[in-house]
């Protein structure tokens, strides 16, 4: 039975298999399920393979180099011999989400395409710059793949580790219940032997033990009483919350986190007392061949109203913004912000209130 994966890289041995494989195994270590390799199966296994894995994929990136059409064009090459052509025209077939993947150099021929893979000349595709490798990566993730990352093998270490965490548990709970068992059987015994050697001192001594802890009861529950009240002000004065202020940029990437955490009860107020302060740090936005690029990955600081640091709050996705100019770029950070889930940090920031 054919192994299901979630990728498919389909890309040309001569020009494209280094940015392929950089691919490949950048997906892996991100516990992508993905398939780009099926040169180690038998000839006659091979069609029906490659058909299957396409078939059963998500999604479909080819890797376009310089020169990946020509066999497309050479008269003397039958399409059934070439494996790429075979490959899109199969993810076209079956209507796969295709992502192009364009090389530096690389150029649409200027003739159509065959009529099988004609539809790959429509997909919107991503450039990979080696320089740019990991800002290419997020955008790749966030906004063209549709699989998601294999929550088994993400999960597995955890996993076993509760696993092993239970079985501990267990035996030392066996093992201190075992014990208790024996001291239990051991007091039993020692009691019984002092009873033999003296009935009337073991009766007096059970007499007296239990006298004094009817007067210990006694006197437990008179303090109790007495410290009742007391005891219900004094947690009523330390359940008193704490409000959060807002002293983070107030542009866009500043308002799309602001609005973000108003579920935390955030308020854009002077801090006083011993109220807390909320902080962001800003985007770092470059110039990249004529657009801004602007990469950000929040951070947030919390502080009393002197300053003094409380936390440091960090969300590790980064978000990515690419435009024209920097103004655009910090608006689609933004709007990617708006749609981002916070919500794994709400309960860090409220329990300092």
């Amino acid at each position: 039975m054919s192994k299901k994966f979630n990728i498919f890289i389909s890309y040309r041995r001569k020009g494209g298999f280094d940015s392929a494989k950089l691919l490949y195994d950048r997906l892996r270590l991100d516990w992508y399920s993905v398939s780009f390799d099926i040169d180690t199966l038998e000839r006659g296994d091979f069609d029906s393979e490659l058909e299957s894995r396409v078939k059963k994929c998500q999604d479909f990136v080819i890797v376009l180099n310089p020169g990946v059409f020509d066999r497309f064009y050479d008269s003397e090459c039958n399409p059934k011999d070439d494996w790429v052509r075979r490959e899109i025209a199969c993810a076209l077939a079956e209507k796969k989400n295709i992502i192009p993947v364009i090389l530096d150099g690389f150029e649409w021929p200027k003739n159509s395409l065959p009529p099988d893979v004609e539809g790959l000349a429509r997909k919107n595709g991503i450039d990979l710059n080696p320089k740019y490798f990991e800002a290419m990566y997020a955008t790749l993730k966030q906004k063209f793949l549709i699989s998601k990352p294999n929550w088994a093998i993400i999960h597995k270490t955890k996993i076993i580790f509760i696993f092993l965490m239970i079985l501990l548990a267990t035996g030392v709970y066996l093992y201190f219940e075992t014990n208790k068992i024996s001291r239990q059987k051991i007091l039993e015994a020692q009691l019984e032997k002092q009873k033999n050697d003296s009935t009337i001192n073991y009766q007096d001594s059970i007499i007296r033990h239990r006298d004094s802890i009817t007067s210990t009861r006694k006197e437990q529950r008179r303090q109790a009483d007495s410290q009742k009240i007391p005891q219900v002000k004094k947690q009523t004065g330390k359940n008193k919350s704490k409000t959060l202020h807002w002293i983070g940029p107030r542009d866009a990437v500043g308002s799309a986190i602001y609005e973000k955490l108003i579920p935390a009860g955030i308020q854009r107020a002077a801090c006083s007392g011993d109220n807390i302060n909320i902080n962001a740090n800003r985007p770092v936005c470059k110039q990249i061949n004529n657009k801004t690029t602007c990469s950000y990955m929040p951070t947030l600081t919390l502080t009393d109203c002197k300053g003094k640091l409380l936390s440091t709050l960090k969300i590790t996705t980064e978000f990515i913004g690419r435009q024209e100019n920097e103004g655009e770029a910090r608006k689609e950070l933004a709007d990617d912000l708006r749609s981002a889930n916070f919500n794994n940090i709400i309960p860090d920031i409220e329990k300092y209130k």
